[in-house]
């Protein structure tokens, strides 16, 4: 049995699997990627997408088999393994349109709170996941407060939270986490506002940094607390990862905003910016730093070009956790071959799309071919090999793969040091010890490397614009 064992994929070829074994070497010096399993950095909580309306209203359009295969290839054992998911607390743009849990503005005491709309997709699709993977944890967002608390009344088109309801949504955030929990859903972690810089076409609310730290510090965790909700952990920001470090000094300047706030989430839509995500991890070694949400926006990139799409998915994943992220969130799940529903236009790639509009409409659009070893890798056959399939999984959910089913809840990251820019590293080791690098190359050329652990070197060739997973 070999020492190594690594997981290679490309346009043309899924997760084909090698084995090699470790040389002494202890004075080469040449094309080095270099592991230092003595200097382990932050703990890693999990990977997952987000349970969007959307995504859970198209999975509820294909039959019950074609779900079992999406469920599986995301929670299930010898699919991406998703530990760490997100949920929209009330509507967002990947709603089928905007609502509420209450409507009353007088109803301080929330009598009439509901959740019947989460109740029709959004919540079975989460329990069928949880069946697959107890250990599932949701992280829950809100786009907006119902439209009477905002100063434009309108849960859209930004607007603030007014004054007078601080209370009372603080109130109806930790009603949720409650309901859910009582439901079996593990809410363990809310942030305080989705993209609270941005006045969106969608579902949106403006909080300045003073206003974010005020509600999270004086309302939310005291309703958290009262509810004997201690144990949920509330993270800040939110939105984009340039600003992530300037937000966390602005907010986490207190003894009390220190004590309430856990976390600090962002998004990849402003660019790369790990270098900000490290700031923040250096400065706040204790706080969770979570990526929670980037996709491939149709309105800013091709629709078809599935390999740097993958790309950009696997270079933020790892420089994000490289720059010391705990967790990693995609967005939608699933969507439909338009890339949608969105109720405002604002369509997007997913991983999976599904061809939910007709079982008779049999296209394949997939144009990769697994080649996996099923006989050592225990993996399933993938749904998008048959003719019939109206399950149509992007390269990018493989790429995604690459880091989320080989990094369990509980690794901590392995340093690691290469020879060239033209090739992308992290490293991890798993609580049992195994060791996990992921090499990324987006370059047109195969690329060689020499892995170094200790005084032990193992030759390595990767090919032009592909991934690789090496464990041992």
């Amino acid at each position: 049995m070999k020492e190594i064992t690594y997981f290679l994929t490309r346009k043309d070829q899924i997760m084909a699997k090698g084995e090699l074994d470790f040389v002494e070497m202890p004075d080469t010096e040449k094309q080095l990627i270099k592991v230092y399993p003595n200097a382990l950095r932050q703990e890693i909580i999990g990977f997952g997408g987000a349970f969007t309306e959307a995504a859970a209203y198209t999975f509820f359009q294909m039959s019950e088999s074609e779900r079992e295969e999406i469920l599986s290839l995301y929670f299930g054992e010898t699919g991406n393994r998703y530990s760490l998911c997100r949920a929209a607390i009330q509507s967002c743009d990947f709603s089928l349109g905007s609502y509420s849990y209450i409507s009353d503005s007088n109803d301080s005491n929330l009598d009439s709170f509901s959740l019947e709309r989460d109740k029709e997709y959004v919540i079975p699709m989460i329990l069928q996941a949880i069946e697959l993977n107890p250990d599932l944890s949701i992280l829950a967002s809100p786009w907006s407060p119902p439209a009477f608390m905002k100063t434009n009344q309108d849960m859209c088109h930004g607007g603030s939270l007014k004054d007078e309801y601080y209370k009372m949504w603080a109130d109806m955030i930790v009603r949720y986490i409650a309901e859910y929990r009582k439901l079996g859903i593990p809410i363990d972690r809310v942030t305080v506002q989705n993209e609270p810089a941005a006045a969106q076409t969608w579902d949106s609310c403006i909080y300045t940094s003073e206003q974010e730290k005020r509600f999270a510090s004086e309302y939310l965790k005291k309703s958290l607390r009262e509810n004997n909700l201690s144990n949920v952990k509330i993270a800040i920001w939110d939105h984009n990862k340039e600003k992530v470090f300037d937000r966390a000094l602005e907010m986490i300047s207190d003894v009390e905003a220190d004590s309430s706030i856990s976390g600090i989430a962002f998004h990849w839509y402003s660019g790369d910016h790990f270098e900000s995500v490290q700031l923040t991890r250096e400065a706040f070694p204790q706080k969770e730093l979570i990526f929670t949400e980037g996709c491939v926006e149709y309105s800013r990139f091709s629709q078809t070009d599935s390999l740097k799409h993958a790309e950009m998915y696997a270079h933020d994943m790892i420089g994000t956790l490289a720059a010391g992220a705990n967790g990693y969130i995609d967005w939608n799940l699933l969507l439909n071959m338009e890339g949608g529903p969105n109720h405002v236009g604002n369509f997007c790639d997913a991983p999976i799309l599904c061809d939910s509009k007709d079982p008779k409409d049999t296209r394949d659009t997939r144009d990769t071919k697994d080649t996996r070893d099923t006989k050592d890798t225990k993996d399933t056959k993938d749904p998008s090999d048959s003719e019939n399939s109206r399950i149509h999984i992007h390269l990018s959910y493989y790429y995604l793969g690459h880091i989320s089913r080989f990094v369990l809840p509980g690794a901590r990251r392995m340093p690691v040091s290469r020879y060239t820019d033209m090739l992308e590293t992290v490293g991890f080791m798993n609580k049992d010890g195994q060791k996990v690098v992921i090499v990324l190359n987006r370059t047109e050329e195969a690329l060689p490397f020499q892995l170094m652990d200790g005084s032990k070197v193992c030759p390595f060739k990767i090919t032009a614009r592909s991934i690789m997973t090496i464990l041992w």
